[in-house]
């Protein structure tokens, strides 16, 4: 299966033009009309005459801060490619230096969470030991037995298909064999 790649919106480019065009025309208009009108203000000074061209510059304030806009609008596509042409390598890199730096300290979590979960079905009690079922006393580890009231620790192996199961039940989960 051939895969196509497809564009957001495929009459993207002509739009982005037309903004650029229109909000950088908008901009040059804005700025000579505030040009004018900003002369025309000061040069009243002393004169006690109203400024004649200063409505230039109330037309031409908000015609600028469009053209701006609309400029913006337009670069925006372009911004934001050079953007993240920028920080994606760095981002990679943080990435990849995280997960190298943290892979410890993710076993770590990782063996305290199986250590947790074993505590937590009364396998292990905190120190290591294994708690017995019967009696919920500590032993140790490697005990066959519960040292304080014989029962077996560990799963019970069926004879026939070796399977592992609980050290109270008396049948195989399996098979249905005697367990001993």
């Amino acid at each position: 299966m051939r895969e196509t790649q497809h564009e957001i919106d495929p009459t993207g480019p002509q739009v982005s033009s037309l903004l650029r065009v229109a909000g950088l025309s908008m901009v040059a208009a804005g700025a000579v009309l505030t040009l004018v009108g900003m002369i025309s203000f000061f040069s009243a000074f002393g004169t006690f005459q109203f400024p004649r061209y200063f409505w230039c510059t109330v037309v031409g304030l908000p015609l600028l801060g469009f053209g701006l806009q609309i400029s913006g609008l337009g670069f925006l596509g372009a911004f934001t490619r050079y953007v993240s042409g920028q920080t994606a390598p760095v981002q990679r890199d943080t990435f990849n230096y995280l997960a190298k730096e943290t892979r410890g300290g993710v076993h770590t979590i990782a063996e305290a969470a199986a250590h947790g979960v074993a505590a937590g079905t009364g396998a292990m009690t905190s120190a290591g030991d294994v708690t017995c079922p019967q009696c919920h006393g500590p032993n140790a580890r490697e005990a066959q037995f519960c040292d304080q009231c014989g029962a077996a620790l560990g799963p019970k192996l069926c004879p026939r298909c070796h399977h592992a199961n609980d050290s109270a039940g008396r049948f195989c989960s399996q098979c249905g064999c005697q367990l001993v």
